[in-house]
C-alpha cells in the first residue's frame, strides 16, 4: 500500500492512495489510539491508509473578501454565518484538508467536509471542555472521516459530533449551523461574505479533485456496518438532530416539493426550503431561527442510523 501511495504522492495525487486503499490493517494498527471501549458495530471500523494528520486540517485559515475571489458561481462552498459574520469555505480547498479550526469573534468552531462520505457539518468547539482544536485521524468509520482532538486524543463521529473512544467517549459537541451550496446562492445572500483562499500554507494541487469520479458511481471504499438500497449510495440527505435522535430527508424526496414545507420530527415543527438548482437546504424552526443540520451520503447516513427516521415525500 504505501508503495502505491507513494507513486501517487508523485503524481501529485496525495489523496487518492486513500481512496484506492483496499487492504485491511492488522487489529492493533489504528494509528496510536486507544479503541479499547469502542462500543460501536466493529464491521464499520477501517484504516484508512493515512497516518493522523496525513490530511492536514486548517488551523490558521486564512480568507479575503468576496470582491476579491474569481471562483465560478456554480463552484460549491459550505457557508457558516456567526454573529452576523458570514464565511464561504470552497470545496476545492475543503477536499484537500476535511478539517477547519476556525474562530469568529470569541467562538471558536470546528468545521467537517468528509468526502468520502459527503459529511458536511459545524460544531462549537467551546461545548468540547477544552478540546477546542481537531484533527484528521486517518481511521474511518462506515467509510467516513473519523475526528481527533488534540487535547485528549479521543475519537469523534463527523456527523454526529460525538466522542466515540478515548477519555471523552459519550461526550457531544453543540452544533452550529453548515450549509453546502453553490458560489452563487451564497454570495446572493451574504454579499460582504468573507472566503477561504488557497493560501493554506500546504502544497495541494487545489482545484483538482481526488474524489471527481467518486460521487456518480456505487462503490464504497472502504466497509460499513449495513447496507440499504433504497436510494443511490451516495445520494445526499439533509439530517436534523434533536437530543441524540435524528431524521433524513433525502434530497430526491426534498425535490418532490415544489415549495418549502413544513414537517414534524422529535415534537418540533421544522420548515425546510430545499433549492433543487444549488442543492442546498435550509431549515428554521416555528419562529424562523435557523436550525443548525448536517448532510451526509445515503450509505453513511443509513450505515450510522439504521433504523432511525427517513423522510418521504410520497408513500412508499
Amino acid at each position: 500500500m504505501a508503495l502505491r501511495v507513494g507513486r501517487r504522492l508523485a503524481l501529485g495525487l496525495l489523496l487518492a492512495g486513500s481512496l484506492a486503499a483496499r487492504a485491511q490493517p492488522a487489529t492493533d494498527d489504528w494509528n496510536g489510539f486507544d479503541l479499547s471501549g469502542l462500543d460501536l458495530p466493529a464491521a464499520g471500523l477501517a484504516n484508512g491508509g493515512q497516518p493522523r494528520d496525513g490530511i492536514p486540517a486548517l488551523d490558521d485559515p486564512k480568507f479575503r473578501p468576496a470582491s476579491d475571489v474569481g471562483m465560478g458561481f456554480e463552484e460549491r462552498v459550505v457557508g457558516v454565518v456567526i454573529g452576523g459574520v458570514a464565511r464561504a469555505y470552497p470545496r476545492s480547498v475543503l477536499v484537500w484538508h476535511e478539517v477547519v479550526n476556525d474562530r469568529i469573534g470569541e467562538q471558536p468552531f470546528v468545521l467537517v467536509y468528509s468526502p468520502l462520505s459527503g459529511t458536511v457539518a459545524g460544531f462549537d468547539a467551546r461545548s468540547a471542555a477544552g478540546a477546542d482544536r481537531f484533527g484528521v485521524s486517518g481511521l474511518v468509520y462506515n467509510s467516513g472521516t473519523l475526528l481527533f482532538d488534540r487535547a485528549s486524543e479521543s475519537l469523534w463521529l463527523p456527523m454526529e459530533g460525538l466522542a466515540i473512544a478515548g477519555p471523552r467517549k459519550g461526550q457531544r459537541l453543540t452544533a452550529i449551523d453548515a450549509t453546502e451550496t453553490s458560489w452563487a446562492d451564497w454570495l446572493t445572500r451574504y454579499p460582504k461574505t468573507e472566503v477561504l483562499t488557497a493560501n493554506t500554507g500546504h502544497d495541494r494541487p487545489y482545484g483538482r479533485d481526488p474524489y471527481a469520479d467518486y460521487v456518480s458511481d456505487s462503490e464504497l471504499r472502504f466497509p460499513v456496518a449495513a447496507r440499504n438500497d433504497r436510494y443511490h449510495p451516495k445520494e445526499p440527505v439533509l439530517v436534523l438532530g434533536h437530543e441524540g435522535r435524528y431524521k433524513a430527508y433525502p434530497f430526491v424526496e426534498l425535490a418532490a416539493h415544489d415549495t418549502a414545507f413544513t414537517d414534524e420530527f422529535a415534537g418540533t415543527t421544522y420548515h425546510i426550503d430545499f433549492n433543487y438548482a444549488d442543492q442546498r437546504a435550509l431549515v428554521s424552526d416555528a419562529d424562523g431561527k435557523p436550525v443548525p443540520t448536517a448532510t451526509e451520503y445515503w450509505f453513511a447516513w443509513h450505515a450510522g442510523h439504521p433504523s432511525d427516521a427517513v423522510y418521504r415525500a410520497r408513500p412508499p
